[in-house]
């Protein structure tokens, strides 16, 4: 912590760049952090209020490391949101607009235990694999306040602010249980169609694994040879297409009622 830091939020958007194993992160004018990625190793400086901010580090200082680091520490980043009932963890993949992020309010709204997303973080020990969830905020388009009735204030607000986006605090702002990690038992690849729709279809193990491997960071060979690895035992588990359309709401009770019993 540099004692002489004066900075004070709101903190801008972090910059980052990055030169073979080393990444640099700027956070404000005074605040930066150096990822040694050969090294396995993260020094920097903080203004004091930067330090002492424990939310700003919890939800953009600690993800945005983790992210960076996670394939040199053998953790593998998907795009993709996760939700569990009963124990059974789901990975849901979809490109943006997919509905990836709204099926998962949704779907956390109707009793699944909420993890991510957009973003999850896959690990192996031995042959067990855990889907694990960082304490980001869930990120919308504000005009999914029309699906969900309980956005209205906060869009009205983002709206006045000149921002197209909403970032929510799922357990503080919506009372959704979050958890921070499960087993995934399955993996639904999302494709949004026009109209209600709710079609499942197997996902060829292949198409499966080159659709996870699309949105992967650039590694270095080795590390880049562990993720594919992973994904390979990761696409083993059961995994399907989703047409899907109509409103969140309504396609995650399509779900609730005709899938979680093929998983459990």
């Amino acid at each position: 912590v540099d004692p002489k830091g004066v900075t004070k939020p709101p903190w801008p958007k972090p910059f980052l760049r990055g030169l073979g194993s080393l990444i640099f992160a700027g956070f404000d004018t005074q605040s930066a952090i150096m990822i040694d990625l050969r090294r396995q190793r993260v020094f920097g400086r903080v203004s004091p209020v930067m330090a002492d901010d424990s939310a700003y580090w919890r939800t953009i200082i600690f993800p945005v490391l983790m992210s960076m680091m996670a394939g040199s520490i053998g953790i593998t980043e998907l795009h993709c949101g996760c939700v569990a009932k009963d124990g059974c963890g789901l990975l849901l993949v979809g490109r943006s607009g997919s509905g990836k992020s709204t099926l998962t309010l949704a779907l956390a709204q109707a009793g699944c235990a909420y993890l991510s997303d957009d973003r999850t973080f896959i690990s192996r020990c031995d042959s067990r694999i855990t889907a694990w969830g960082l304490p980001t905020t869930l990120k919308l388009r504000a005009d999914a306040a029309g699906w969900f009735p309980d956005l209205k204030d906060l869009a009205q607000g983002a709206a006045s602010n000149g921002k197209s986006e909403l970032r929510i605090d799922p357990v503080r702002q919506l009372g959704i249980q979050r958890i921070k990690r499960c087993e995934p038992r399955g993996i639904i690849f999302l494709e949004r169609r026009n109209g209600a729709a709710f079609e499942l279809s197997a996902m060829p193990r292949p198409a499966a694994a080159a659709r996870l491997e699309e949105d992967l960071i650039v590694e270095v060979p080795h590390v880049a040879e562990q993720q594919r690895t992973l994904i390979a035992q990761l696409v083993e588990l059961p995994r399907w297409r989703l047409a899907h359309g109509g409103t969140p709401q309504a396609v995650a009770e399509a779900f609730n009622r005709n899938f979680w019993r093929i998983v459990s």
